[in-house]
């Protein structure tokens, strides 16, 4: 892990959950060809649906491998066999999250 990052973890005044009242960790049930893309798109709709219900929600990735070590597993009360993949806390934003700067897509056509 970089430098950075172990700093960050090292300080009492950071919370790798901020906070939040609630983290659903989304997981497979075992190991598969498409675990993590239908984690990951059950995630989207998790978070899509938070949204319409007028709450914040954010895929903690720093958090993520860490589900998945043997200490993880049990702290969050999954099954040896289950594979953790996306950890999501959600709770009602404090003010309202500013638009994010995107980039105009790229499409190509192939013919």
């Amino acid at each position: 892990m970089p430098a950075h990052l172990c700093e960050r973890l090292a300080d009492p005044d950071f919370h790798i959950f901020y906070h939040a009242p609630t983290l659903i960790v989304i997981s497979a049930i075992a190991q598969g060809p498409w675990i993590v893309e239908d984690c990951a798109l059950a995630a989207e709709n998790l978070m899509l649906a938070a949204h319409g219900a007028g709450f914040g929600s954010c895929w903690i990735g720093l958090a993520q491998a860490w589900f998945g070590t043997p200490k993880g597993k049990e702290t969050i009360g999954v099954p040896e066999p289950h594979v953790p993949v996306a950890p999501i806390i959600v709770g009602r934003p404090r003010t309202p999250a500013p638009a994010v700067p995107r980039k105009a897509p790229e499409v190509r056509w192939i013919s």
